[in-house]
């Protein structure tokens, strides 16, 4: 009975994650993966030398450069992401689109499962071992994985890679050093706020730091390659996009004529997406909702989020893995100081946070409580229409709440003491 139970759970988490992978796979085939478009056509345009974050789409372009999403009305496109980030897209971007669309999603769930499989390898009971995976498989029931799922997002990508670091960075043998450093640095480039991994290694893993630079070299250089003035563009749209969302600023979009078919997919299925309701949880629209003017976005960052990294950075005296927690918590925290909209599949990057303080912590930890939490809001938040306001909201407050608790080890006893931490993974979890 004792070796029954234990497989059951396993079907039955099984046959969730399934049953979850369908939802998305129906999700994806009814619409154009609307955010995905943007990164394929943002390196086609970026490819052909021409500036992806400012490119509009008019009768007579290629069909291959159309983002359906683009309004004519502003200045830059939707393309947000790094030139590196971009760069990363260039396979896909070679395969017909609605094929790329389609390995997206399945790559996306391959990270999901390769990200459980990462944490659970390090799960020294079956309890711990039995939290990580049904935390991963509640969460794919939440509103902010289906966002992240059907719109194509790449947050599970930057957390899939940042897995593999802080597993990497755990390694008491640190033979890797130079590998896993060059992670940090792409991250970097992937995805700005990971600058923070830099002064941490500089304290910590100082052996990282010559594979940092290097793969901080690499994710700059290699755009250029491509198009010289990639990183002066991307500047440039944020800057732009910074200033609109502070200030308000979103014209309706103006008449555009758009071909019925593009890239052999009718403009009906590509344009659609599932109109999910949705909060802004940034601090920027926290300022707006107490009536504060626009404040400026680069002195709010630094002052706020590096100012206080450095406050937290002299818990040096803490093991690593029990730090490991809470920079994994700066990374959910610093996109709230972003000047850009917040919403929901930002909270996918969570999934270090608490896997992270689970497997580190010496039992159930205080900061994974109010994540676990958020778990029923999510779910609400995605099967309820209306959505009442407090389920939008309460998941990322929980979540925040818990990755603030995780900036402090010292705040339970079940936090590893010098010395604990994770030991090689037993054969009977999960």
């Amino acid at each position: 009975m004792k070796s029954f139970l234990p497989l059951l759970g396993r079907i039955l988490i099984g046959l969730a994650l399934l049953a979850s992978f369908r939802i998305d796979l129906a999700n994806v085939t009814e619409g154009g993966s609307v955010d995905f478009r943007n990164r394929i056509t943002g390196f086609r345009l970026l490819e052909h030398s021409i500036d992806p974050y400012h490119f509009i789409w008019h009768a007579g372009d290629p069909p291959e450069y159309c983002d359906l999403r683009n309004n004519p009305n502003l200045p830059v496109s939707k393309t947000t992401v790094t030139p590196a980030l971009l760069t990363f897209y260039a396979p896909l971007a070679l395969l017909p689109y609605r094929t790329a669309q389609i390995l997206w999603l399945f790559a996306q769930w391959l990270l999901l499962l390769g990200t459980l499989w990462l944490w659970l390898r390090l799960c020294t009971t079956p309890f711990t071992g039995w939290l990580v995976t049904l935390f991963v498989a509640a969460f794919t029931y939440t509103q902010a994985w289906r966002w992240e799922a059907e719109r194509g997002q790449s947050y599970l990508l930057l957390s899939f890679i940042f897995a593999c670091w802080m597993i990497a960075t755990l390694d008491p043998k640190r033979t890797r050093a130079f590998a896993t450093g060059l992670m940090a640095g792409l991250l970097i480039t992937l995805r700005p706020p990971f600058l923070l991994l830099l002064p941490f290694i500089a304290i910590h893993r100082r052996g990282q730091l010559p594979g940092a630079i290097v793969g901080l070299i690499l994710g700059i250089a290699l755009p250029l390659l491509i198009h010289p003035s990639c990183w002066t563009d991307y500047s440039s749209a944020m800057q732009t996009n910074s200033d609109y969302y502070r200030h308000g600023i979103n014209p309706a979009r103006g008449p555009q004529t758009f071909p019925l078919v593009i890239e052999g997919t009718p403009t009906k299925i590509l344009s659609h997406f599932d109109p999910f309701a949705y909060s802004d949880f940034s601090a920027y629209a926290l300022l707006h909702r107490l009536g504060l003017p626009p404040v400026s976005a680069l002195p709010m960052t630094v002052v706020v989020l590096f100012g206080v990294w450095l406050l937290w950075g002299w818990w040096y005296r803490f093991p690593i893995e029990s730090l490991l927690p809470g920079l994994a918590a700066w990374f959910f925290l610093a996109d709230l100081f972003l000047p850009a909209i917040r919403y929901s599949y930002y909270d996918v990057l969570i999934f270090n946070v608490v896997l992270a303080g689970i497997v580190t912590a010496k039992k159930f930890s205080c900061p994974a409580w109010p994540c676990f939490l958020a778990l029923p809001f999510g779910w609400g938040a995605y099967f309820s229409s209306p959505v009442p306001a407090s389920l939008l909201y309460l998941p990322p407050l929980l979540f925040t709440l818990g990755a603030i608790l995780s900036l402090f080890p010292f705040m339970a006893n079940d936090i590893g003491s010098p010395g604990t931490g994770p030991k090689e993974a037993r054969q009977d979890t999960v």
